[in-house]
């Protein structure tokens, strides 16, 4: 259909020049000049350049383009409740680099460097890197959503805190699959998604300590209110299996998740996009808040 909607685009811009070739008393422009992109490449390029479409690629319901990179510096806050555990806030940054590659498919590294405050005490360090791999596996259809998988590994580079100091990351490498359904409603982008997310076991002072697995749902959409700017609203949850201390399941260990997310993206230049969004607390140990500020840049 996007092969289609290109190639009729292409006729009418050819048709215009030539009304307009005939209007100057000129001869009409036969066809793109040398080096111009193809009217597919280009018309595709021109739609991943809406704020709709770069705000898609932020939730993971869009890839990049072969041979296209994406490069994201991100400032975040989170604030929980006292009553709640020991943590209070949370701050840091990260870095992101999207990478399209071959085959319809996408690679993610992060690496977040983070600030945590607790009731006994404060840490600064590298948080825990996250590595991932997606895949398109079905194009989008007037009777069927786009589907994309993913794969994914948590690499546990921050501090665990099972020393008694302040943790900066959870303290497992954790290995998590995804599936995302992402279908268009004009000026709406609706999004749904599942996953399920497998904590690796540790050896701690002879006990063996698992982490639940977490089973993760989340529905969203996106509103184009200009091609410069887009709104997303979104929910989260995270479905918390008890942890288990050799063999045994602990009491109350077992929860679930939610959180609202609200943000806005605007696009600031061509290969620039600004993203600012808060993710509120609905249920579970989770932050009161947390706001995150993204600066996708294209290249």
């Amino acid at each position: 259909l996007k092969r289609a909607i290109s190639a009729r685009d292409a006729i009418i811009l050819e048709l215009r020049q030539k009304i307009e070739a005939l209007e100057r008393g000129a001869a009409p422009r036969a066809g793109p000049a040398p080096g111009d992109p193809a009217p597919a490449a280009a018309a595709e390029d021109e739609e991943l350049s809406r704020a709709l479409e770069r705000t898609l690629v932020q939730q993971g319901g869009l890839l990049l383009l072969r041979f296209a990179y994406e490069l994201q510096p991100e400032a975040s806050y989170a604030n929980w409740d006292r009553s709640r555990g020991p943590l209070r806030s949370s701050s840091g940054a990260a870095l992101s680099l999207r990478a399209g590659l071959p085959w319809e498919s996408q690679f993610q590294l992060r690496v977040p460097y983070v600030h945590v405050r607790t009731a006994t005490g404060s840490a600064t360090a590298l948080g825990d890197i996250d590595l991932s791999l997606s895949k398109q596996i079905a194009r989008e259809t007037a009777g069927r959503p786009g589907l994309i998988a993913s794969l994914g590994w948590t690499v546990r580079t921050g501090r665990d805190g099972f020393d008694g100091g302040v943790p900066t990351g959870s303290g497992f490498n954790v290995l998590q699959a995804g599936l995302t359904a992402v279908k268009r409603s004009d000026p709406l982008m609706r999004y749904g998604g599942v996953s399920y997310a497998v904590p690796l076991s540790r050896q701690m002072s002879g006990n063996e300590i698992a982490p639940g697995d977490t089973f993760g749902l989340r529905l969203g959409t996106i509103l184009a209110a200009s091609p410069d700017t887009a709104v997303n609203l979104g929910l989260n949850l995270g479905f918390v299996r008890p942890t288990r201390l050799s063999g045994q399941s602990v009491a109350d260990t077992d929860t679930v998740l939610g959180t609202l997310q609200i943000g806005v993206g605007t696009i600031l230049t061509r290969n620039m996009l600004l993203n600012v969004a808060g993710e509120f607390r609905v249920s579970g140990n989770a932050p009161n808040f947390r706001l995150t500020v993204t600066l996708p840049i294209r290249f």
